[in-house]
């Protein structure tokens, strides 16, 4: 089982540094009324992760890179960069679980193609993805900054439209979201055993091969390591250490409203994905997200549920 946090801070060896990718120019938005994609991308499921295909300037291998909104920063994996001649340009620190701080190298693609789309000067951190499997790396923000994102679970398709409106024809329930740091939350509930609900702010993860994935200062207070039952446990290395992990259920989840039964749910106590303005009750992840066609419009931060 794979449970990667993804980066919320990253640092360069001399000074602080957002940690955005780079982002393409795009035209005005005011006349584009986006009534068809400029690319439909069919994709791979592979251990619940969205895969698609990419090209990157000198090079004619196919790539194949996990989608996930919940990926802060573009990672490539370092197998993969040695096999295509790629040096670090530089080193940066990452974090990871509870805050604690990993080196990574660092380089830039003069370009990312995902068919005829160009993504130019995209800063990559080098990570070693081997245990993912046929994976060469994963883009989310980088993506979503440049592009409306359709992910049609159905039809197993990835669509690009160009930035500003929401495509037309969308029939979706309309959700607005908020951004901590790059990274989508919405509003959502869970249900307890007892019948109590809760409330909580929730990262919009695509990539994450779960339900939900709670942050421990969450679990804690609101006692949910005793409110809900242990079905399995399991032991996963991260990029730093090992983690151990409770596996439950809840009786539901409302989000955009719809109401999903018997959601899988996790949580560890080395999780903790800090918000900068409000608490982050945790992520939602693929075993929510597979039942929906989500569009993500990241610049008028709006997501689509259909």
């Amino acid at each position: 089982m794979w449970r990667f946090l993804w980066i919320v801070a990253v640092f360069s060896c001399n000074a602080l540094m957002p940690a955005y990718a780079q982002r393409k120019s795009m035209p005005s938005a005011a006349t584009n009324e986006n009534k068809k994609p400029v690319a439909v991308i069919p994709f791979q499921l592979v251990d619940k992760h969205v895969v698609i295909p990419v090209l990157v300037s000198g090079s004619t291998d196919t790539l194949h890179f996990i989608f996930d909104s919940g990926a802060e920063v573009t990672v490539l994996n370092s197998t993969t960069a040695a096999r295509l001649h790629l040096t670090s340009t530089t080193q940066a620190f990452m974090s990871g679980t509870n805050n604690a701080m990993a080196k990574t190298a660092v380089t830039t693609l003069n370009v990312l193609y995902i068919q005829e789309q160009r993504l130019p000067y995209v800063k990559t951190y080098l990570e070693n993805l081997d245990d993912l499997g046929p994976v060469d790396g994963i883009i989310g923000v980088a993506l979503m900054k440049t592009f409306i994102v359709k992910i049609d679970h159905r039809n197993r398709q990835l669509l690009l439209y160009k930035a500003g409106k929401t495509p037309i024809g969308n029939t979706g329930r309309l959700l607005h979201f908020q951004l901590n740091f790059t990274t989508p939350v919405i509003d959502a509930s869970i249900q307890l055993p007892d019948g109590t609900r809760l409330a909580g702010h929730y990262h919009i993860t695509t990539g994450g091969d779960y339900g939900i994935l709670f942050n421990w200062p969450y679990v804690d207070k609101n006692r949910l390591n005793t409110l809900l039952p242990t079905i399995n446990t399991d032991r996963v290395q991260d990029m730093l250490k090992v983690l151990y992990y409770i596996n439950s259920s809840v009786p539901s989840l409302e989000v955009g409203g719809h109401s999903l039964k018997n959601v899988p749910v996790s949580y560890s106590k080395d999780i903790d994905d800090l918000g900068v303005f409000t608490e982050v009750a945790g992520s939602i992840g693929y075993d929510v997200w597979k039942d929906f066609t989500l569009t993500i419009n990241y610049d008028r931060k709006e997501l689509y549920l259909e």
